[in-house]
């Protein structure tokens, strides 16, 4: 029995150690109506919970992956860092201050980046200092915060939602007051096309509710295990196979796209569950 379970450990550690090391492309199509004609063929880099992961020095194997695929814009969703004591927020900074040399960046909270900011007794200015510095590089870093992304004359909004811990708690899902969003991040207006950077995918049906277009998510993990037809197999709620762990997901006129993450943290697990760069092209959609 103790043979057993170490050889299946092995096992696990060996794939985890192969796969988080790798990259794949996930590419989607994003077709809205809402969408301004001079936005179509837009193409989107999606990148969520880096967790200070490097890939080759100084990032240069994620980079080069990003210059080919040419953006017109990078959306980051969160837990770029690991909101821990002790932990380094450079890691995260010097990957996106690098990108927005060469294209736009629009970024969000996670829990993590969360936790730094509300524990200051524990994190001091870390986050403060960390947000201040990507701005200074030209990153657009939203915390509850809206920008209108003009193109010839035509918009598009992009909001960086930061919701509360207890929406993060382990076990069980806190229920969404039907007016918070609107409270945190006001009100969607209707026939605008609107990304919203929601790390946590759990609400989905509430994003959906408030109006959102695309709703862009991570904080899952992929479900960390893989497996064939059930999917992810535990969320960091400790939830088993969660509703929405990894892919495109739709309700009504939203569509909700959740990556799998680039890093790990604490338990650095990865099985039939490599890292993503999620590569998204806009579409008009014509009646």
């Amino acid at each position: 029995m103790i043979e057993s379970v170490a050889l299946c450990g092995g096992v696990v550690a060996g794939i985890s150690y192969y796969e988080n090391r790798q990259i794949r492309l996930e590419e989607y199509r994003i077709a809205s109506g809402c969408l301004p004609e001079v936005f179509d063929q837009t193409k989107l880099v999606f990148l969520s919970d880096l967790h200070n992961r490097c890939f080759g020095t100084d990032q240069e194997e994620l980079m080069k992956i990003i210059d080919v695929i040419g953006p017109d814009m990078i959306l980051v969703g969160g837990d770029m860092v690991v909101g821990k004591p002790g932990m380094t927020t450079q890691t995260a900074y010097h990957l996106l201050s690098q990108l927005a040399k060469k294209y736009s960046v629009v970024a969000a909270d996670g829990n993590h980046e969360y936790r730094m900011k509300i524990y200051t007794d524990t994190y001091g200015k870390q986050y403060e200092e960390y947000v201040a510095a990507l701005r200074a590089c030209k990153v657009s870093y939203l915390s509850n915060q809206t920008i209108k992304i003009c193109k010839k004359g035509s918009s598009i909004w992009i909001t960086g939602l930061s919701i509360e811990r207890e929406y993060y708690r382990r076990g069980s899902k806190t229920e969404m007051d039907p007016d918070y969003l609107n409270r945190t991040i006001g009100k969607k207006e209707r026939g605008r096309f609107h990304i919203l950077l929601a790390h946590n995918p759990l609400y989905f049906p509430e994003y959906a509710e408030w109006g959102a277009d695309l709703i862009l998510s991570g904080h899952n993990h992929g479900g960390w295990i893989r497996l064939p037809v059930f999917g992810g197999l535990v969320s960091p709620q400790m939830r088993f196979f969660p509703d929405y762990d990894a892919g495109l997901y739709r309700q009504g006129e939203s569509q909700m796209i959740i990556s799998r993450g680039l890093g790990t943290h604490t338990f650095p697990i990865r099985v039939n569950n490599y890292p993503e760069i999620s590569v998204i092209t806009l579409r008009k959609l014509r009646t």
